[in-house]
């Protein structure tokens, strides 16, 4: 055994160890949907549940701190002058695991002729990667759809005519843009990619695995999106970290060998959470039927690859693995939302632009790899580091996401 195999532990150690509690929050976001009637404009705004840990200790209950937060950080204006609350902000009935606050603003003029500026400050000063999706619509008119970033927190809302119905490639472009930003603040969606890439050498194989990852992700944020299948986001996004382990994990023993006994760590380790559930000691976000199946999988799979098998079974994993990471690619859409005018366009231009996302980020990928292939010995270690980073990292947010404050 090498002096690097020999540290994978210890980096695996360091990378979970490193991570900050707010990468437990990766990604974080938020969305508002906003309905103008005449001169007021109504706010639905929507947050995991788990962004409010950010806020300092209090007594206050989570949805207290959330609306204290956003009364101190959204404002509406219209030609310089703030737009008044029409009362006070609200916390309303949400989906388990997210919290959701209402308010009302009264303007001056008719938003037509002087556009609002709306002003959305919330969580910039708590974790500057924060992004918001906000969704503004005025009458019959196709909803635009804004994005609010640390460096971008104001927007001037642009109506025009009511009437006016954005056509079939207005709609399309508007979703690619969309689906690409998406992509691009996806970390966890990233590293996946990065893992999946570790083990590759041709060309020939990142095509099979980008076209078994879109086609497992497509399928998924359409079922979900189109409401036939409402997955468990909690449950969802602990999945997607344990992907990330997983694929990390099989680099490794595929290299060392050590793929048997990866699969029975992994195993007690999952079999330890079961236990802890069904005692009552630690109750996991996760049913006690995913830990038995991510069990069995887990020891189903690992041990029966070596690393010519991997190369084989990366296309499959890349498929089944994509299904996952689809209902995490649809949580954005479900709470923006799509136009019902014009659904199937919405809908394709986001998963095109997530692919654009997507190949670009396997492209520079790709070109590093090319840039460093000739050094073999430099591309082997970077890529066991990678994976030993990339495991301890996935493990992180596996085991955070499944333990992670949650509202019932």
């Amino acid at each position: 055994m090498s002096a690097l195999q020999q540290l994978m532990p210890i980096i695996m150690l360091l990378s979970i160890a490193i991570a900050s509690p707010a990468q437990a929050h990766n990604r974080s976001q938020s969305f508002s949907v906003w309905t103008i009637d005449q001169q007021q404009l109504t706010m639905l705004y929507t947050v995991k549940a788990r962004e409010a840990t950010r806020f300092q200790p209090s007594l206050a209950t989570r949805e207290a701190s959330l609306t204290n937060h956003l009364e101190q950080t959204i404002q509406v204006s219209q030609a310089g002058v703030h737009c008044a609350p029409a009362g006070p902000f609200q916390a309303m009935a949400a989906q388990p695991g997210y919290l959701r606050i209402a308010a009302s603003f009264n303007c001056p003029q008719n938003p037509k002729t002087s556009p609002p500026e709306i002003q959305i400050a919330s969580f910039f000063s708590l974790v500057s990667s924060h992004i918001h999706y906000a969704r503004v619509a005025m009458g019959k008119q196709i909803p635009q759809e804004y994005l609010f970033t640390e460096g971008r927190q104001q927007q001037s809302i642009e109506l025009g005519d009511t009437s006016q119905i954005k056509t079939v490639e207005q709609v399309l472009l508007q979703y690619v843009v969309l689906g690409t930003e998406h992509i691009f603040t996806g970390y966890d969606h990233i590293a996946f990619l990065l893992a999946l890439l570790l083990m590759l050498r041709s060309l020939r194989d990142i095509v099979w695995l980008v076209s078994g990852f879109t086609l497992g992700h497509s399928i998924t944020l359409s079922l979900a999106v189109l409401g036939w299948i409402s997955p468990e986001t909690t449950i969802v996004e602990a999945l997607i970290g344990f992907t990330i382990a997983l694929v990390a994990a099989e680099n490794i023993g595929s290299k060392t060998g050590a793929n048997r006994p990866i699969a029975y760590g992994a195993a007690s380790a999952l079999g330890l959470m079961l236990l802890l559930s069904l005692t009552g000691l630690m109750t996991s976000s996760l049913p006690l039927i995913t830990l038995v199946g991510l069990i069995i999988f887990t020891l189903s799979y690992l041990p029966a690859n070596g690393e010519f098998s991997t190369f084989k079974m990366r296309p499959a994993l890349s498929l089944a693995f994509g299904l996952i990471h689809g209902f995490g690619f649809a949580a954005i859409l479900q709470e923006v939302g799509l136009p019902k005018e014009q659904l199937w366009p919405a809908l394709l231009g986001f998963n095109i632009g997530v692919e654009l996302g997507q190949l670009l980020i396997v492209a520079a990928l790709w070109l590093i790899y090319l840039r460093f292939k000739k050094n073999k010995e430099f591309t082997s270690s970077a890529a066991d580091l990678c994976s030993a980073a990339l495991c301890g990292l996935g493990l992180f947010w596996f085991v955070a996401r499944s333990y992670g404050p949650t509202i019932g």
